[in-house]
């Protein structure tokens, strides 16, 4: 990962720091999807890559693990529907046996209960933001608790349909959680103590299930998230709204996280009906430039890769013409489909039936190279695959293996 000024995420150069090779956060060190610096197979054989463990979790989760210095980082609930609790499991990378696990709080226990949040590791530290708004700080060492805050009680927070379900953000010292409270739809918490830096006044939207990205729009740098009417973009210093344009589908629901595709050009999308648009953002005028009604992505997450738009969206997965939103072309056989793109192709992993692909993906062209599907596990095929030191790690619920894709 990089650490050259505050680029897209600031995840620490110091003791304890991530590394090539490692995969610090949700959608990726670099939180785009885009893995560098592996040296990974072009194909792998009939049936999949090799696999080197497969455990079960003792938690179940919608969430994908990160891998940092040798260890992964997960979490998993347990429970029943009136009373769960959530935990931060730390296992070793190469056999995937258990080293520590830390109990972070109480979990969201009603419909679709499995946990949702994906550690972020920064520092030697492990933050992850509960199901019912607790923002939580372990140590990577021991897993001790450092500090926990209930968002939702400190500030007037109010939980939505399924739970909140956003990533921690961590730049400048800075967590970024989004527990909608008055005058508080985002807040700051400082890294080391969890006190509050800032909060955005003006905005008292709910969270809507987004995780905010820190983005430089307008030449300004921004966190950028979708709340439950609008997306929105705050001052990454202070919290102030910088910005606001109105973007609802029925149910409020915007999973996906806006992603940078041009210069102050922004992609959103949402699923339920609404569609997918690009915006355009210079300074504080929000327009839109485009609009497709037939993909709008519920929660697989989109990547800027090439010069183009990849979003899995109406039952495919599509790229896009930044421009225009010309779609270039669909990929063959992914549907709805979580992914990553890595030096070897993009990984893709379907929600109906687990299948798993690798895809060599271009501007203009793609052709599917490998493919294979997971049988172990529960639940929904959710998580996202996770690519980190030549290892390609998939879950389902509790179950989680690591497959060998290395190079070497």
């Amino acid at each position: 990962m990089r650490c050259i000024g505050w680029s897209v995420v600031w995840a620490g150069c110091a003791v304890l720091q991530a590394v090539a090779g490692d995969w610090t956060q949700w959608r990726g060190s670099n939180r785009d999807l885009i893995v560098t610096g592996e040296s990974l197979l072009a194909s792998w054989p009939e049936g999949g890559p090799r696999q080197a463990w497969q455990i079960e979790l003792p938690g179940e989760g919608y969430s994908e693990p990160v891998a940092v210095g040798g260890m992964i980082y997960i979490t998993g609930n347990t429970g029943d529907k009136k009373n769960r609790e959530g935990f931060l499991y730390a296992l070793e990378a190469k056999t995937g046996k258990i080293a520590w696990q830390t109990k972070y709080g109480p979990e969201w226990a009603a419909s679709y209960e499995f946990a949702r949040t994906s550690p972020t590791f920064f520092d030697g530290r492990v933050y992850v933001v509960g199901g019912l708004g607790h923002a939580v700080c372990i140590d990577a060492k021991d897993g001790k608790v450092v500090w926990s805050v209930d968002a939702h009680a400190k500030f007037g927070g109010r939980n939505i349909t399924w739970g909140i379900a956003d990533n921690p953000l961590i730049y400048d010292g800075k967590v970024i959680c989004q527990p909608g409270g008055p005058d508080a739809s985002i807040v700051a918490l400082d890294v080391k103590t969890g006190e509050p830096v800032w909060k955005s006044t003006g905005l008292s939207e709910r969270s809507a299930y987004c995780s905010p990205a820190l983005l430089t729009v307008g030449g300004r740098q921004q966190v950028v998230t979708m709340l439950e009417d609008s997306v929105v973009g705050v001052d990454a210093k202070d919290g102030r709204p910088l910005w606001k344009y109105p973007h609802r589908n029925k149910y409020a629901v915007h999973p996906n996280t806006p992603v940078l595709c041009g210069k102050d050009r922004l992609f959103v999308s949402s699923g339920y009906g609404y569609g997918a648009e690009a915006i355009d953002v210079s300074g504080g005028d929000v327009k839109r430039v485009w609009f497709d009604k037939s993909s709008d992505n519920h929660f697989q997450g989109v990547a800027f890769y090439q010069g183009r738009i990849f979003s899995s969206g109406g039952g495919k997965l599509s790229c896009f013409d930044p421009a225009d939103g010309r779609v270039v072309y669909t990929v063959a056989g992914a549907k709805k489909t979580s992914f990553c793109i890595t030096p070897a192709g993009m990984i893709t992993y379907d929600e109906n039936g687990g299948t798993v692909m690798l895809v060599k993906v271009e501007a203009d062209t793609h052709a599917v190279v490998s493919s294979f599907k997971i049988g172990y596990g529960n639940g929904p095929h959710w998580s996202s695959p996770v690519v980190a030191d030549g290892v390609l790690y998939l879950r389902r619920g509790k179950g989680l293996a690591a497959y060998a894709i290395g190079a070497k």
